[in-house]
């Protein structure tokens, strides 16, 4: 009888418990890991009546029940061998390749995006700057002098496990929108820690004319919504 009056005790605390509201506020987006405390409780001078096996005659402050909350923010760390990639060419060959080894970590699905401003730049060329005399583009057009083809660029991934390098999507819905080029899904959406090596070809011409020629792009991630 004293065990059946007992768990009829914890299981009304639980589901009184369970039924009250979290006094913390969603704070979505704040760093760091930590924890919280709020809300003292005292009892002080109670007396235990054993007819009604309840306690009688003192005084509460604060709440007796307790709530227990963890709110996970959507994280993610991510790590690239390099960011600036320099291609030098002093003879006649029509492609080089840069291999990039990176990972990244997170508890959502995540697109790896190689982005821009909105429409403002094309990810699949680098831009003529200049030639070796520092002769740049407007010197071109204002001596009437052919402008250097700017040089084809391609975007390739592969992680583990895939059979051969795949190509990017174009996509212009990334991050709700925000960001715009061309993107790759992780590890089929899955969360969690993936490897993976980015390889970016470029294609001069035969004889391509001297100088330099350029691009930044921004590689970030962004979450499966």
């Amino acid at each position: 009888m004293k065990r059946y009056i007992i768990l009829v005790a914890v299981l009304a605390l639980a589901a009184n418990a369970f039924a009250q509201t979290s006094p913390w506020p969603f704070i979505w987006g704040t760093a760091g890991s930590f924890v919280g405390y709020a809300c003292p409780y005292d009892a002080d001078g109670y007396i235990y009546d054993p007819s009604s096996y309840t306690w009688e005659h003192g005084t509460e402050t604060g709440k007796s029940y307790f709530t227990v909350t963890c709110d996970i923010e959507m994280y993610m760390s991510m790590h690239f061998d390099a960011t600036d990639i320099y291609f030098h060419i002093a003879d006649d060959r029509t492609s080089m390749s840069a291999y990039v080894n990176g990972w990244l970590a997170s508890n959502n699905g995540q697109w790896l995006f190689v982005s821009s401003e909105l429409d403002t730049k094309d990810l699949t060329k680098l831009f003529f700057i200049e030639d070796i005399f520092g002769r740049d583009r407007q010197w071109y057009i204002d001596h009437g002098r052919p402008m250097p083809n700017d040089i084809p660029v391609e975007w390739f991934l592969m992680e583990p496990g895939d059979a051969d390098w795949r190509v990017p999507q174009s996509s212009q819905s990334g991050n709700n929108g925000q960001l715009w080029g061309l993107t790759w899904l992780l590890a089929n959406g899955e969360p969690c820690t993936h490897s993976f090596q980015i390889k970016i070809r470029i294609t001069p011409e035969f004889h391509q004319p001297d100088g330099r020629y350029e691009m930044d792009p921004l590689v970030t991630a962004a979450p499966v919504l």
